[in-house]
């Protein structure tokens, strides 16, 4: 399938040849890197070995070259570094016009993006700007035979997959799902040249202002950027039993997530789908509750650093992956465990991911896998 712009796009290469850098568009939270963008820098840096390219990353924002060593240690060659109080807050009336005059001058092959709120925001409007594809939502980025970046993403409400190509416009473009490729571990050896880049930005020439930033609760928070997961499955047997999975995840300041038989039953909603044909998640902690663990959801789920499994059987494929086991039923389990959790608030007041993992392996039937 091959991508196409509705216009003559600023520049175009008529050949697959590689012609510019692999670039990453930084998310960043002002201080600190967003785990999304060190797993785009390994893959563009695996990109760029291949295809005996510089890999880049693109840091927009105020007072934010302190992050552009990490940026470095992480796979970029370069890095362009965009500061303006005007940036300190994503402002597509801002970012956009920035980006689209960067690549057009400086002619990158390949621009990869985190399918993040902003990088779904974003992405679109400079692939507008320049008359260029972009595929979304990708799970996963390969390159072809003759060097050409093919895009695998989810079709027909993720039932099944495509690959995504571009042959002819420049740069080709893809966002893809965090926790889609696994982050590699920075290199305190690796050096990295800083390009600062021209911002002449006014607050006029902006139509969108921001008047304040609202907080959302953790349990609304896309289950992409959310660091901590408590995901229900087939073994919550009702709406009510899914209630117990959403309980938890308040207690620990969690994300809801579920599996594709608990969206199919209307207990969660879509958006809440974790596995091949949901989102790819990797958060800190993963807690599986009814979940058996088959291929399909696995896979939207295995790079989670720590996971807890509740499941009634023990030969479960899911207990493969855990950390912590608990064999034994969820409507057991976790009315106990959602006690223990509430004492511990009331003594604290809050509760670190060590004191849920202390929780959890205190409950009957729960042993720490080796």
């Amino acid at each position: 399938m091959g991508a196409r712009g509705g216009s003559p796009a600023p520049y175009r290469a008529m050949r697959a040849e590689p012609t510019g850098d692999i670039w990453v568009i930084v998310d960043h939270t002002g201080d600190e890197v967003e785990d999304v963008a060190r797993e785009l820098l390994g893959q563009a840096r695996e990109l760029a070995d291949r295809l005996g390219l510089p890999a880049a990353a693109v840091l927009l924002g105020d007072d934010v070259g302190g992050l552009a060593p990490l940026l470095g240690q992480c796979g970029a060659d370069r890095v362009y570094l965009a500061e303006d109080p005007l940036l300190s807050a994503y402002n597509p009336d801002a970012y956009t016009p920035l980006l689209a005059d960067l690549i057009r001058r400086e002619r990158p092959s390949i621009l990869l993006w985190g399918a993040t709120d902003q990088g779904r925001d974003l992405a679109p409007r400079v692939a507008a700007r320049l008359s260029v594809g972009l595929a979304s939502n990708c799970t996963r980025v390969d390159l072809s035979e003759d060097g050409l970046l093919v895009m695998t993403r989810p079709v027909y409400g993720g039932k099944a997959s495509c690959n995504v190509v571009c042959p002819q416009a420049r740069p080709q473009m893809a966002t893809l799902q965090p926790g889609a490729v696994p982050a590699k571990r920075p290199d305190p050896n690796r050096q990295t040249q800083v390009l600062a880049v021209d911002v002449s930005l006014s607050f006029q020439s902006l139509r969108l202002r921001l008047e304040k930033i609202v907080k959302i609760p953790p349990a609304a928070l896309d289950v992409t950027e959310a660091e901590v997961i408590v995901a229900g499955g087939r073994g919550a047997g009702s709406q009510e039993g899914f209630h117990l999975v959403e309980q938890l995840a308040h207690l620990m300041g969690a994300a809801v997530a579920a599996s594709r038989p608990v969206v199919d039953a209307g207990w969660a909603p879509y958006e809440r789908q974790v596995g091949l044909s949901g989102k790819t998640v990797a958060p800190r902690l993963y807690v599986a509750c009814g979940i058996s663990g088959v291929n399909h959801h696995v896979v939207g789920m295995k790079d989670s650093r720590a996971v807890v499994a509740i499941d009634q059987d023990p030969q479960a494929p899911i207990f493969q992956l855990a950390d912590v086991k608990i064999v034994g039923d969820m409507h057991q389990v976790l009315p106990s465990l959602i006690e223990r959790l509430r004492r511990l608030r009331q003594e604290r007041g809050t509760t670190e991911d060590e004191e849920v993992l202390r929780a959890l392996a205190n409950v009957p039937g729960a042993r720490q896998v080796s």
